[in-house]
């Protein structure tokens, strides 16, 4: 029962890791100009719930696999717990979406086909005390008031995202990124749980293994059984006990 709980939490942790997986590289596609890192911890996570499946269902070499399952589960869990710095504290924190939902971003494209997509163009920018000219890419989407034309936007790394569609893309991605930040808090959490519990049956045996030998009592002994010789107190002794019952000898006479 103890065993089948495990093989529960560990399948569900499993299908979390690969929902971060898949939910992260998605997202870290969206757009040039952010580094997402979430689904690191997913494949670490995934990697080290998949050694615990396999030594849960499998009789041979269940304790290796536990225990290696328990060591990538803890380094999932360390990289969970900087995937939540850097997406959560580096990225969501410092984005500002305020201009982005009062409509004051603009997007720039030069054109779709392939060979525009590299194409740099001066565009003016107008924000909320000064004016100046900025140097965008084709396909960005950038906002003028978080731009800082005294410092050429040094104070600020994400007053533009290169590589989007839209600036409504930048809305989808910033609800991504909270989910992933959201998804990687979870698996941290479950991840710990994981380890404690595999940590806890790791040493357990199948109770089948720990059942003494029964000898079968219709085994008829025999005085001709071989002969087993003890190398301690050189006696030899017979496999098979020797029969109690006494033996009749009878002698004819001629």
């Amino acid at each position: 029962m103890k065993r089948r709980k495990a093989l529960q939490l560990v399948s569900g942790m499993l299908s979390l890791s690969l929902l971060i997986i898949a939910l992260g590289i998605y997202t870290s596609t969206r757009t040039e100009s952010l580094s997402i890192t979430g689904y690191a911890s997913g494949a670490i996570l995934a990697f080290g719930s998949f050694l615990g499946v396999l030594g849960l269902c499998l009789e041979e070499n269940r304790k290796q696999l536990l225990i290696a399952a328990i060591v990538f589960l803890s380094v999932g869990i360390l990289t969970s717990f900087l995937c939540l710095i850097v997406d959560g504290v580096f990225i969501l924190l410092n984005i500002d979406m305020r201009p982005m939902k009062a409509g004051r971003c603009q997007f720039y494209t030069s054109g779709n086909s392939y060979i525009y997509e590299n194409y740099y163009a001066t565009v003016p920018c107008q924000g909320l005390t000064e004016s100046c000219s900025l140097k965008v890419r084709s396909g960005t989407c950038y906002c003028c008031d978080l731009y800082d034309c005294a410092n050429g936007g040094y104070l600020n790394n994400y007053y533009e995202f290169v590589g989007v569609r839209s600036c409504e893309d930048i809305l989808n991605l910033y609800i991504l990124i909270w989910v992933l930040t959201l998804l990687n808090l979870l698996a941290f959490i479950l991840a710990i749980m994981t380890t404690a519990v595999l940590g806890s049956i790791k040493d357990l045996k199948n109770p089948g293994s720990s059942l003494p030998l029964s000898y079968d009592s219709s085994i008829i002994s025999s005085p001709t059984a071989p002969l087993l010789t003890d190398h301690n107190t050189h006696t030899t002794q017979q496999i098979y006990p020797v029969s109690n019952t006494p033996t009749i000898t009878w002698f004819w006479m001629v």
